[in-house]
């Protein structure tokens, strides 16, 4: 039977096929290929059997498998398409020729004036001799924009094909390596706000990033500086550190902090991060309300490991139309880290954008969080509890104002957190978007005083004006469900930059 059907193939005449004539895909069949399989390549070109079929499409698709093997380092490779015809049906077979596979070369970096070569080839994401990738080649380009080094970067290839190499230029225009910042704005919680800092972008003259500034507004002032090392001792690991002081004035109580943290980070696939940090703290309350005192000590210093897993597969970082993002935190305080303050604390929130028409986005996020004290600590401190309310959870309600209060309207915080956001997101004109949008949440000391039952709601509308930095938000939020008895304020305006979701 099987050669019965392969003499009928054969003796069918060869396709002769043009615009509208009708012609569809029944079978599609691939040789000569080894290095990448029939299934791959079908799918990369698009071959499907019920594919409308024609000259056009025959060249798109040859294209399309050459270019996919050129990526994987097989320069010379080309795919020819053959064709049977049955009627309006096409029984297309796909002949590849891979020919050999191509090493990185040399890499020649151009353009250079005060960084050192070994700074910017240490991002380079291939060695010479290794099988050509282009993946690989772009990754080490997205280091490169990333590191923020360039004012213009450009790649060439030069393939050899005597020697099977592709040598790679990297033409580069270097930016200004030290500056320095200031701004001014205003925000719904802290009013208004303004930083001034300085930046030196190739610290120690081997690429690390330095940065060191303070900010204030009406509820905070802040000293910081933070360090960067993209490759830490050559590898693939990224290593973070920071020390701050801050002093915050909240309802109840007031807070100095001395913080120091120090993380090493990796990313393990395209979408997803893992990072650990250890965090070193030591803070001071005074000014505070009775409740508050009771569960807070006056002085505490505070150590603590935590492990965080960041998924994001969005198609752009300020503005996603599709994707995933997701993050999962877990973080011990005391224990064996020391310290006086001993805590567990896990985190989760997951947020999936979806394009609905032309132009028009949806979200959903969820959120999700815990502690909770453990040893001899009596109770979580005031500045360990988890809050809503506010810009970036539930809009409509003042920070913080959603959950546990104590007599004078002060908030308590809980020990969990639950909440969700669904929105939608539109043009209106140029860079002017508009968004509608819904939100529920509460914090309590169990899960069933942060039970969906006992969520307060906010629902409203927004603003949105895009700049390179994210776009600046402007939401009015509506209480759907305010406390009893009713305040006043059944509507708030939230400003701020950068989307909450």
């Amino acid at each position: 039977m099987k050669l019965l059907v392969a003499v009928l193939l054969l003796s069918l005449p060869r396709l002769s096929y043009g615009a509208g004539n009708g012609a569809v895909l029944a079978s599609v069949t691939v040789s000569g290929n080894t290095a990448i399989a029939a299934d791959e390549i079908t799918a990369a070109a698009g071959l499907s059997p019920g594919l409308a079929w024609n000259h056009d499409a025959e060249k798109l698709a040859a294209d399309i498998i050459a270019s996919l093997y050129r990526s994987r380092g097989f320069a010379e490779a080309s795919a020819r398409m053959s064709g049977l015809a049955a009627g309006a049906s096409v029984f297309l077979t796909v002949e590849v020729s891979e020919g050999p596979q191509y090493a990185f070369g040399s890499t020649r970096i151009t353009g250079l004036r005060k960084l050192r070569e070994w700074s910017v080839r240490k991002e380079l994401d291939y060695r010479e001799g290794e099988p050509y990738s282009q993946r690989r080649l772009m990754s080490s380009q997205s280091r490169l924009y990333a590191a923020d080094w360039f004012e213009t970067l450009r790649v060439r290839l030069e393939p050899s094909s005597s020697a099977r190499r592709i040598d790679v230029l990297v033409e580069t225009e270097e930016k200004p390596l030290k500056w320095v910042k200031g701004g001014a704005g205003y925000g719904s919680e802290e009013k208004e706000r303004f930083s001034l800092g300085v930046t030196h972008n190739n610290f120690l003259d081997r690429g690390y990033r330095l940065e060191a500034g303070g900010s204030v507004s009406r509820i905070s002032l802040e000293y910081r500086a933070d360090f960067l090392n993209r490759r830490f001792l050559d590898s693939l690991n990224e290593l973070r550190g920071s020390s701050a002081w801050r002093r915050e004035l909240r309802e109840g109580y007031d807070m100095e902090s001395v913080k120091n943290t120090v993380s090493l980070g990796r990313r393990l696939t395209d979408a997803l991060r893992a990072t650990v940090r250890y965090r070193l703290q030591r803070t001071l309350i005074y000014s505070v309300s009775p409740e508050i005192s009771a569960e807070t000590p006056s002085l505490s210093r505070l150590r603590s490991a935590s492990l965080s897993f960041n998924y994001d597969n969005t198609d752009d970082f300020f503005y996603p139309v599709r994707g995933l993002r997701s993050e999962l935190t877990l973080e011990r305080s005391g224990g064996l880290w020391g310290g006086d303050i001993n805590l567990y604390r896990v985190s989760l929130r997951n947020t999936v954008y979806r394009r609905l028409f032309d132009g028009v986005t949806g979200l959903v996020s969820a959120r999700w969080a815990f502690v909770q004290e453990t040893g001899s600590t009596p109770d979580v401190p005031i500045y360990e509890r988890l809050f809503s309310g506010g810009a970036n959870s539930v809009r409509g309600y003042a920070e913080r104002g959603v959950g546990p209060a104590d007599a004078d309207g002060a908030p308590l915080g809980g020990k969990v957190l639950l909440g969700a956001t669904a929105e939608t997101r539109f043009p209106l004109y140029r860079r002017l978007r508009g968004a509608l949008f819904v939100d529920g949440g509460q914090v309590a000391d169990s899960l069933r005083g942060a039970a969906p039952r006992r969520w307060r709601y906010g629902a409203g509308a927004g603003l949105r004006y895009g700049t390179p930095v994210g776009p600046i938000r402007l939401d009015f939020g509506y209480k759907l469900n305010p406390d009893k008895p009713v305040t006043p304020e059944l509507w708030r305006v939230h400003l701020s930059i950068g989307e909450a979701f």
